[in-house]
């Protein structure tokens, strides 16, 4: 496996060129960029000047992250204003990925607008919709050569909790295009899951990105981005999370997401080098390095 980092981890006190020159002579293998930092790169930067800096450079582009769905997109219930928005950025993901080399869009399924309310509707629902959504944005992604990754979210605010849910709604997407993105945070968030077998239910080939993070020892009500912390500061069986991964001759990325906002407070060479090293020695212990 290889290591890879997400902007997240120091969205609030870095930038996209910041992270790239950090992250490089750090020594990550990839690096997810964030939609939101692409776009402010974009103000100052080209995107010639990031696909040079890739053909330069040894660490590499992985997923552009994220892409925020929600129920009515590419319904007769859709808003053109809003779907337009939400184009906007994924057709910019997908140009910028083309460009750089990247083949990865990491995409959420549909939430609640707020984290205490929970995501209300039919499973039957739930799935036409994530169905009729991931095979549009599939259509789109193809003509950029990017894979889509569906990235389901345990938490009670979210439309698709589980591994079984998900994999039950890529199946029924049937896209060579479409597959997952896996976060242990994510599977924990579903009333505190530390056991991560079900993910074998998943085709390895289709599992597009890996995330790995942990989270503070918090009531669940409390899972939220900002309890998330570097790998072995918490409660998650990282462990079984890799174990299980290796199991499944999974050989690709494993990135580094957290949004913890005392690290924001620091200096990103700090964070980033913290990122790296507290990474580096979980896949090492699970034997998951090359």
């Amino acid at each position: 496996m290889k290591i890879s980092f997400n902007e997240s981890t120091a969205k609030g006190c870095s930038t996209l060129a910041q992270d790239l020159e950090i992250c490089n002579d750090v020594g990550f293998d990839f690096i997810e960029i964030r939609l939101d930092m692409l776009k402010d790169y974009l103000r100052t930067h080209s995107e010639r000047e990031l696909k040079h800096f890739f053909a330069n450079h040894r660490i590499q582009p992985h997923a552009i992250n994220a892409l925020y769905t929600y129920k009515e997109l590419f319904s007769g219930d859709d808003t053109a204003s809003r779907r337009e928005a939400l184009m906007e950025d994924f057709l910019l993901g997908c140009k910028i990925a083309q460009q750089i080399g990247s083949h990865a869009f990491i995409v959420v399924p549909p939430m609640s607008a707020e984290a205490h309310i929970p995501y209300a509707d039919t499973p039957e629902h739930i799935k036409s919709d994530c169905v009729r959504i991931m095979r549009k944005l599939s259509d789109i992604a193809a003509d950029y050569d990017v894979n889509v990754c569906f990235e389901l979210v345990g938490t009670q605010k979210c439309s698709v909790r589980t591994v079984p849910f998900a994999v039950e709604i890529v199946n029924e997407i049937d896209r060579a295009n479409v597959g997952y993105a896996f976060d242990p945070c994510n599977i924990f968030g579903y009333h505190k899951l530390n056991d991560f077998s079900q993910m074998a239910l998943a085709d390895v080939k289709k599992v597009f990105a890996v995330h790995i993070n942990d989270y503070d020892d918090v009531p669940e009500s409390e899972l939220a981005p900002p309890a998330r912390c570097f790998c072995g500061k918490g409660v998650i069986d990282l462990n079984n999370y890799l174990s299980v991964l290796k199991r499944m001759d999974y050989q690709g990325m494993v990135s580094i997401e957290t949004f913890r906002p005392e690290h924001y407070a620091r200096r990103p060479e700090d964070v980033i080098a913290e990122a790296y090293a507290t990474t580096k020695e979980t896949l090492e212990k699970a034997g998951c390095l090359e």
